[in-house]
């Protein structure tokens, strides 16, 4: 994840930088291997991500 399309593939809600309203919702965010299992990393991720979706859709963003 990062700001800038330089420095990642997503940003910090998951959406891709560089395909219009691709959003990746999983482990593949990630720049490495956990240490531990990321199931629930990736569920808070998601979380947060369908709440943003969600107002995104209300307000007309997306």
């Amino acid at each position: 994840m990062s700001e800038r399309p330089e420095d990642g593939v997503v940003d910090n809600w998951g959406r891709a930088h560089e395909v219009p309203d691709l959003f990746v919702s999983d482990g593949s965010q990630f720049t490495s291997g956990a240490a531990a299992d990321p199931t629930l990393t990736i569920v808070s991720l998601v979380n947060q991500q369908a709440e943003h979706l969600t107002e995104a859709l209300r307000t007309g963003e997306i």
